[in-house]
């Protein structure tokens, strides 16, 4: 495949071994209708200009983002081997681009639904064609399409125009010749029986033309970041807060939970995301009246350009002007500062909302991200009361050695016995230990038979596993068809020990927003914090890499370009042709056309499953070396060259010595005279030169240091106060702060304002000092001291 330059087009490649499907009527209308509304609004903006404006990139950048994009790319592929089209985008900077183009893509969509809405109506002219074309939010199309929505109140500008006023409100207002409205007037009509009845008509209709004027609204858009908005929120009730207020659905709402927001005001632009999605739940609990202040300087600034556009033009006429300047300041009352409140409070609603997305997906990629615990025998213990605690020992390879149930917190007792014989049986010395329900009372019972020597000679450690989403998976058909005579609470067991020993390959089994990770989901759509989670999965793995012979359906249906079906077909493919011995041998599967192939090629990896096969792996057919790397078969010709000009072996590539000269090498090579002689670009040059300098089946993991955090004691959150020095592992971060478990049954709080300057993510090991202890509440707050 040849490679695309920056700001060279590219042509789409899409292609499947499956016929495409016969075209409808109704799928060829749908194209024409699509096609039809293209050429009406691509006159005012195109779908690249906007992203650029609203995303702040270079314009070409922006065009080869649409155009991948438009392409059927997906992110981890163009993050990795388009990285020239992007300007070096990180894939979190390119799922924010793709959200911003999607919601282009349903702007304009809406902007065509509402043109021919229009046009239905008859009331479409060149003017009101233009504003609704221009439109840049779905704020400023629903303003402007208001007046003609079906079974929607009648606005007071198209009363006035029944009236047969606005041929002279338009004449008035563009003063192309004078108007004497008295003659409008009517006796016999109730709303044009005297003249100030027809000079109000006259305003209103005035006021709606400037209201949808496109150049008006292009001048606020362009005004609005510089002005200094505030929000204000009270009490919505006159009588003292109770603990429980009924909402409209009879769901009782602990209003205490908003005391902070029953007096408060803030600019909005120092407004946190956690305040307003705060805000704006207590707004829709009916516990809080939310209202926005728009300064003095906004109608200012305002009522300058309409006197400029307007107020200007022409001759003067003393009636004219009074009416104009009554317009004006009614449309901005009824009309603009309402549609200025409406954009902040979605601007505000769409940040807030979006920080708390890239919170989850942040915290989720250090999740899956976390380096696995390979060549240890754990045994995990899912605790639990009356239903006992739940055991499991499990292999290296994740394989289920042993199980059992043991019954400590029950009057049955006991259990220390058995749990000593299944670990000295098993010589496992490594505890994984579930966060849920009894978690603390069985932590306080496990650490007093190590510190009692109980499991001697064995110097046994435990560590606590984040449980959510294990008992959902083990009750999932995957479960069932890896484990189909295992009981499902021993399964869970089985998976809090796979998440220590391969933390990726375990947590894709479950959906993401069961993880635990990230705050207020309950706030946000459903649907697209489901897909941003699902896209951070797909990055994850990719970038990860999987063996394609090894892999389970979990893992190759989260690959970039494949689907469960896919994996599926691959699974049986491989299951009828036996393993794969080279990369383009995935395009002989079902539905795996040359586009699927471009987009998945580079995350899944072919080569020999252990060391006893290695010997004789590369002496079959078409088995190549480079298919157990990152770089894309597209640049194999590539590499091939660079391998020939410095007289290296394609067959060395992975070994001690090869990795020695290509890491020589690099320092004294002149990429630029390399890309021009290569006919690549440097960023794919890098990507072969430095996957080169790695061996075979490299794991981006392994250049993590994040390890779990295992113990032999625990402290009491008795035992801690202000002052006491602990170390301890973040286990969720949010805008506010961090959550660090120390050890102690409740996680302590590390403020934003007591980071002290440290970036801390999930997994991270942290010093901490105890600042206060609330412990009827369990409230513990901390300092970070040191990044361990």
């Amino acid at each position: 495949m040849s490679e695309t330059k920056p700001g060279q087009k590219r042509k789409a490649t899409t292609k499947d071994n499956a016929k495409p499907p016969k075209k409808t009527k109704s799928t060829k209308n749908k194209e024409n209708q699509e096609a039809e509304c293209s050429t009406e609004i691509n006159a005012e903006w195109k779908d690249y200009e906007l992203l650029a404006e609203q995303k702040h990139l270079d314009l070409t950048i922006s065009q080869n983002i649409v155009q991948l994009f438009e392409e059927g790319n997906t992110i981890p592929f163009i993050a990795r081997y388009r990285r020239n089209a992007t300007g070096n985008m990180t894939p979190e900077d390119l799922r924010e681009v793709k959200e911003c183009f999607e919601d282009i893509c349903a702007l304009k969509s809406k902007i065509c639904t509402v043109v021919k809405a229009v046009e239905k109506l008859g009331q479409l002219n060149p003017v009101l064609r233009k504003s609704i074309a221009s439109a840049r939010t779905i704020e400023e199309l629903e303003h402007i399409y208001a007046p003609y929505k079906p079974g929607g109140k009648r606005t007071l500008a198209e009363r006035a125009k029944e009236l047969g006023l606005e041929e002279p409100a338009l004449t008035l207002i563009n003063n192309t010749k004078p108007v004497f409205l008295n003659q409008y007037v009517k006796p016999d009509v109730a709303d044009l029986c005297k003249l100030e009845e027809v000079e109000k008509r006259v305003m209103h209709i005035i006021a709606f033309v400037i209201s949808t004027d496109t150049d008006m609204l292009s001048f606020l858009r362009n005004l609005r970041p510089d002005v200094n908005f505030t929000i204000e929120t009270k009490h919505s009730s006159t009588k003292p807060a109770t603990k429980a207020k009924k909402t409209d659905s009879s769901k009782p709402v602990d209003e205490s939970k908003f005391e902070t927001y029953f007096d408060f005001r803030i600019p909005t632009k120092f407004a946190k995301p956690h305040q307003i999605l705060a805000i704006n739940r207590g707004e829709s609990q009916k516990v809080l009246s939310v209202k926005i202040v728009v300064p003095d300087f906004v109608f200012n600034k305002f009522n300058n350009f309409c006197t400029y556009k307007w107020l200007k033009v022409g001759p003067f006429n003393h009636d004219r002007n009074r009416i104009i300047n009554d317009a004006i300041q009614d449309c901005y009352t009824r009309l603009i500062q309402p549609l200025i409140i409406r954009e902040v409070r979605s601007e505000l609603k769409l940040k807030a909302e979006k920080a708390s997305y890239d919170v989850f997906s942040t915290n989720l990629k250090h999740l899956l991200l976390a380096p696995p615990l390979k060549g240890k025998t754990i045994l995990a213990i899912d605790p639990g009361f009356a239903n006992g605690c739940k055991l499991a020992v499990v292999s290296p390879t994740g394989t289920l050695l042993d199980n059992n149930v043991i019954y400590p917190h029950t009057r049955k007792g006991g259990g220390e016995m058995v749990l000593q014989k299944i670990l000295l049986r098993n010589n496992c010395d490594l505890i994984t230990l579930g966060n849920g329900t009894a978690c603390r009372e069985t932590e306080t019972w496990l650490s007093k038979l190590i510190q009692d020597g109980l499991f001697q000679p064995l110097d046994v450690q435990y560590t606590i596993v984040n449980e959510d989403g294990a008992s959902i998976y083990s009750c999932s058909v995957e479960a069932k068809k890896e484990f189909p005579d295992v009981d499902p609470n021993i399964i869970s067991a089985v998976s809090l020990a796979r998440r220590v020993q391969e933390p990726l390959a375990e947590l894709v089994k479950v959906e993401p927003q069961h993880l635990g990770v990230g705050m207020y989901q309950h706030d946000l759509k459903k649907k697209q914090l489901e897909e941003a989670l699902d896209g951070v999965v797909s990055e994850c793995v990719s970038f990860v890499g999987v063996d394609l012979n090894t892999a389970s359906q979990c893992l190759l249906r989260r690959i970039a370009g494949l689907s469960d079906k896919r994996a599926s077909q691959i699974i049986q493919f491989r299951e009828e042709n036996g393993p794969f011995t080279y990369r383009k041998q995935l395009t002989e599967v079902k539905g795996i056309g040359a586009k699927i192939f471009e987009q998945c090629a580079g995350f899944l990896r072919v080569g020999p499953v252990d060391s006893k096969e290695a010997a004789t792996f590369y002496k079959k057919p078409k088995t190549n070396k480079l298919d157990c790397t990152y770089i894309h078969p597209e640049s194999y010709d590539v590499t091939k060259k660079i391998l020939k000009k410095f007289k290296l072996n394609l067959s060395d590539v992975g070994s001690g010595d090869f990795i020695d000269k290509i890491k020589s090498l690099v320092p004294t090579l002149d990429l630029d005279n390399m890309c021009s002689e290569f006919d690549c670009t440097k960023e794919t040059l890098n990507l072969i030169l430095d996957t080169l300098a790695k061996r075979l089946n490299h794991d981006l993991r392994s250049e993590v240091s994040k390890v779990p955090l295992f113990k032999k004691g625990l402290t009491s959150i008795n035992d801690i106060g202000p002052g006491t020095e602990l170390t301890g592992r973040v286990n969720n971060v949010t805008h506010f702060g961090c959550f660090v478990d120390i050890g102690v049954g409740c996680n302590g709080l590390i403020h934003s304002s007591k980071m002290n300057g440290f970036n801390l993510q999930i997994g991270d090991r942290v010093a901490v000092k105890v600042l206060s202890v609330e412990i009827d509440k369990k409230r513990i707050s901390i300092e970070a001291l040191q990044k361990l």
